[in-house]
């Protein structure tokens, strides 16, 4: 439950403003501000999460003082108004614009509020055989591991010592050791945080000016400016190194700072209006990334002595020490927008606009594991778009609009280095490394299409029909990633038969041919005809088994219908209810199934203000959310 309560005091400090206010009176000059004071406090029976995500009052259940100030101040053509609330270091606001005979206008605001973030416990995920309790294997002695007899811990030596690793029962470590606990197949979860509370501080600096010069009236300046500062603690979430047999969650320290500076010009020519806009932003992250250390490498069947044929079909584990994950790259961004608009006769319009994007994202490898061949990622982003707007009669109104766009993004090149093999073992598997060397594509780079058509009908006075298409075309340059073509059918309602009564439904179909799947991602036929079993044994099991995937899977729909209906009922100026409920429908038929996914959402609103200072919300939604899809799940130890 979230409960607050703020207390009124009335301050002498307000009598030091009338003086000024009526000096005023004579000289076309006014100066006037409200001082507000009191005490706010939130007390919280609850998770503070669910009804305190974003702090408005504190941050944390207790009282504090807080304060507000209003200012406005006008004086020979020059007029200032300013708002400043503060209620604690981690929940302010302050605002203020100017405006210096219209000639030079400025709004400027300093932001700060604490978000409360989820906490994902993982205890969902267990679906795992229990490790061999009775596992009592030494250094000197250490008990072959197969799948039925995986310890709970495996015990690493500290640096500096050169004896054995081996595998235990016990979450206390021998002396000399550091243990770490063992996922199991098929899949493990364990919270590494499970007292931790994540929250983020976000403060931004934020400041808007134009400028309009007398000797140049038909154009206006523009300077902007954003600083966003977003530090604390949010859960990571990793998995382990071959398979996602073992997740875990952690915190991960966030420390970023994004940076906007954009300038541009405005020009007004009779009917034509031009805007260029230069937009320079620059992303850093100044908290280390996440560590982790990776389970050993265990190989179904095999003493760990003799792991080599599997050691070195990976990269890493946990010899390699703690290994860095969830890192956050930082990045550039240049950005040219530029835009015309032509007003014509008969309420009919011309809009063009043209967007120029460089990105540039700073990436690292991890050398003895994998190595890159570049360092810097760009990405570029080209869009020429277009609308034209025209009215027949006095009812009916056409827009139709097109745009294209051209997405590019760096190929990178990867180099492999897997672990070496420890021990001698029939078949052994030894690496080519030739083989070691792959390209990334991206799937980001493609062409797209769009063009619409959109008409707006009045029925009646007060009552408006809105029919749409839509037609997206996408080409992926990587043609493993396929192309698409969306089809996209809107229509509406608006009708408002009464003074007090309001009420508006839509419908959205959506037809996407090819959506972007991942194909040949799951199941594995694991017999013959006769019922032989064809995979699951000898050293080449991991490529029999991901060579043979057969099935299709996808999150994406091919098929979507949307429908919306809401209704407003305002009997007075201090009272207003709306009830909606939106229904969506998904569905992909995939080669060797569905994917499927129905949302239901109704909900319900109710303002009031008995009061013109006063003012109370009620709101409750429900949402329904069904999924069903096929999966495929190896049940492997390792």
């Amino acid at each position: 439950m979230n409960f607050a309560r703020k207390l009124l005091i009335p301050l002498p400090l307000l009598m030091l403003f009338v003086p000024l206010s009526v000096s005023a009176e004579n000289s076309a000059s006014s100066v006037s501000a409200t001082v507000e004071t009191g005490g706010a406090g939130i007390a919280v029976s609850d998770d503070i999460k669910r009804v305190n995500e974003y702090s408005v009052i504190r941050t944390k259940p207790g009282v504090n003082p807080y304060g507000k100030v209003d200012l406005r101040v006008r004086e020979q053509g020059i007029v200032f108004d300013g708002t400043s609330r503060f209620m604690d270091s981690r929940d302010q606001t302050h605002e203020g614009t100017l405006d210096v005979k219209r000639v030079f206008r400025t709004s400027f605001s300093y932001d700060a509020f604490q978000h409360w973030l989820d906490h994902d416990q993982l205890n969902y995920l267990d679906a795992a055989i229990p490790p061999a309790s009775s596992y009592t294997g030494n250094a000197a002695n250490p008990l072959p591991l197969t799948p039925n007899t995986v310890p709970g811990y495996w015990y690493t030596p500290l640096p500096g010592t050169t004896t054995p690793a081996y595998g235990g029962s016990s979450a206390t470590p021998p002396a000399g050791y550091q243990a770490q606990q063992i996922g199991r197949a098929t899949l493990y979860g364990e919270d590494l945080t499970p007292n931790s509370d994540f929250s983020i501080v976000r403060r931004e600096w934020k400041s808007d000016t134009d400028l309009t010069i007398p000797q140049l009236p038909n154009l206006t300046f523009h300077f902007n400016y954003r600083n966003e500062q977003r530090e604390g603690v949010e859960q990571s979430i990793g998995m382990s190194k071959c398979t996602s047999c073992h997740i875990t969650g952690g915190g991960k320290n966030i420390d970023e700072n994004t940076r906007d500076i954009s300038a541009g010009v405005t020009g007004r020519f009779g009917l034509l209006t031009l805007t260029y806009t230069f937009l320079n932003r620059q992303f850093r992250e100044n908290a280390a990334a996440p560590t982790r250390l990776y389970d050993p490498a265990l190989s179904p069947g095999q003493a760990y002595a003799v792991n080599g044929p599997f050691d070195n079909r990976l990269l890493y584990d946990y010899e390699n020490g703690p290994l860095r994950y969830d890192a956050t790259p930082d990045s550039n961004k240049n950005s040219h927008v530029v835009k015309a608009k032509v007003d014509l006769p008969g309420e009919a319009s011309v809009f063009a606009s043209y967007v120029n994007t460089k990105v540039d994202s700073s990436k690292s490898d991890e050398p003895g594991i994998f190595t890159l061949d570049r360092q810097k990622l760009e990405s570029t982003y080209d869009s020429f778009g277009g609308r034209v707007t025209t009215k027949v009669g006095k009812r009916l109104t056409f827009t139709l609009r097109g745009k294209t766009e051209k997405i590019r993004n760096d190929d990178v090149g990867i180099a492999f280095t897997t672990l070496s093999g420890t021990g001698t073992a029939p078949n052994q598997f030894v690496p080519d490394p030739t083989s070691l060397q792959a390209t990334r594509y991206s799937s980001l780079s493609r062409d797209s299409y769009t063009i619409g058509l959109d008409a707006v009908y009045r029925l009646a006075r007060r009552t408006t029909l809105r029919l749409g298409y839509d037609f997206n075309e996408v080409n992926r340059h990587e043609q493993e990633f396929g192309d698409s073509k969306i089809h996209t059918v809107k229509a509406s309602i608006n009708t408002r038969p009464s003074t007090t009564l309001s009420a508006r439904a839509s419908y959205t179909f959506k037809k996407i041919d090819d959506p972007f799947v991942t194909p040949a991602a799951a199941l594995v036929p694991m017999t013959d005809v006769s019922g032989n079993i064809t995979v699951g044994n000898g050293p080449t099991y991991g490529i029999d088994f991901y060579n043979r995937r057969t099935a299709d899977l996808s999150n994406q729909p091919d098929t979507v219908h949307e429908g919306n209906v809401s209704a407003t009922w305002s009997p007075g100026p201090r009272f207003s209810t709306t009830a909606y409920y939106r229904i969506k429908a998904e569905r992909n038929d995939l080669n060797k199934g569905a994917w499927k996914q129905t949302s239901h959402g109704p909900g319900l609103t109710v303002w009031y203000a008995p009061t013109d200072k006063v003012a109370m919300t009620l709101a409750y939604n429900y949402q329904k959310q069904k999924t069903e899809n096929m999966m495929c799940q190896g049940l492997y130890d390792g």
